[in-house]
């Protein structure tokens, strides 16, 4: 696909055309993986970047008409994202790492439990906030184990629409667990 081509592709996607935007996604998809996958080294976080950035692409795609070389503005999306997400990673590591450097010394099995029982709880209150449909789409993935395939099979949905519902209710989880997770930080120290 040449530069012509992918510009006329964007300007289509910026006047709301499905099928243009499947063949930018088709186009791309696995190359923008690879690199997810290069900078990640994560098979599931490299198709959560991939996803995100379609997700951006289509979300902004007003912008699209403007847009003189799509390849390298294209990948600029991607780096951002991956970049983004490491900076989370890195963060939540630190903010880990901080967490168990504050916790008392010679804590014992009963107060551990207590405390993984009460994260199991923030976190099932922050799922049963979610849209119904997100929050049967993220139980059945993430406490069932079932596939995007599987769980898109039995809701007679499409596979996409379950990437998108699984993206968007993830970033919601991770919003609120944080918001909740820094709390916690504030009333320990």
């Amino acid at each position: 696909m040449n530069i012509l081509q992918e510009k006329k592709l964007l300007r289509r996607i910026a006047n709301n055309d499905e099928k243009a935007f499947r063949q930018i996604f088709d186009h791309y998809k696995e190359r923008f993986y690879a690199a997810a996958l290069k900078m990640t080294r994560s098979r599931n976080l490299s198709e959560e970047i991939v996803q995100e950035v379609f997700v951006s692409l289509w979300e902004h795609r007003s912008s699209l008409n403007k847009i003189e070389n799509p390849q390298p503005y294209l990948f600029s999306i991607v780096y951002h994202t991956i970049s983004a997400h490491l900076k989370k990673l890195a963060t939540e590591k630190n903010m880990k790492q901080k967490m168990k450097n504050k916790a008392p010394k010679g804590k014992n099995f009963t107060e551990e439990a207590f405390e993984e029982k009460e994260t199991r709880q923030l976190l099932q209150k922050i799922i049963q906030k979610l849209p119904s449909q997100q929050q049967i789409i993220y139980k059945l993935s993430k406490q069932e184990g079932l596939s995007r395939n599987e769980i898109a099979e039995q809701l007679h949905i499409s596979p996409n629409t379950v990437k998108n519902h699984l993206l968007k209710a993830t970033k919601y989880i991770r919003k609120h667990f944080e918001k909740a997770l820094i709390l916690v930080i504030i009333f320990m120290i």
